[in-house]
């Protein structure tokens, strides 16, 4: 690629977020996030958009080498001017997931579950921590380490 091509393309600067901490704070060249409607894909010069984000993985391509891949839940994502706000419960970059936690968490889960009642908030709970284990696993499998 030519040196004033390269030097013409734009970013967008994302900040992806949780209650806990800022999980990412970098400029990217493109992003690609899972709506409640699907997956919506932000190159930069996007128009202005607010979409509720579901469980599930956001891929962040930081450059022609160079992509990031966070298991992330439920929450809310933002577009303007070349800005990207991420907002989620939680986002953890696929390096540092632990499969072993996710499979036990995935397995403490189900047994809460079968023993818990039909409208109780333990098996709400346990359904979501389900979940999450799962996309953590998913991705896991799709975007991590090649064995």
């Amino acid at each position: 690629m030519s040196t004033a091509v390269a030097a013409d393309r734009r970013t967008l600067r994302v900040l992806l977020l949780t209650p806990v901490g800022m999980a990412f704070d970098g400029d990217v060249r493109m992003l690609v996030a899972p709506s409640v409607g699907g997956e919506v894909g932000i190159l930069p010069r996007h128009a202005p958009l607010i979409a509720q984000l579901r469980t599930g993985d956001i891929r962040l391509k930081i450059d022609d080498e160079t992509s990031l891949v966070y298991a992330t839940t439920e929450g809310y994502l933002s577009v303007e001017t070349d800005h990207v706000l991420i907002m989620v419960a939680q986002a953890e970059e696929v390096a540092v997931i632990d499969r072993a936690r996710a499979e036990a968490g995935v397995q403490a889960a189900e047994e809460v579950l079968a023993a818990s009642p039909e409208d109780s908030a333990k098996r709400i709970s346990a359904e979501n921590r389900i979940r999450r284990n799962r996309n953590r696993l998913r991705v896991i499998e799709k975007y991590g380490p090649k064995s």
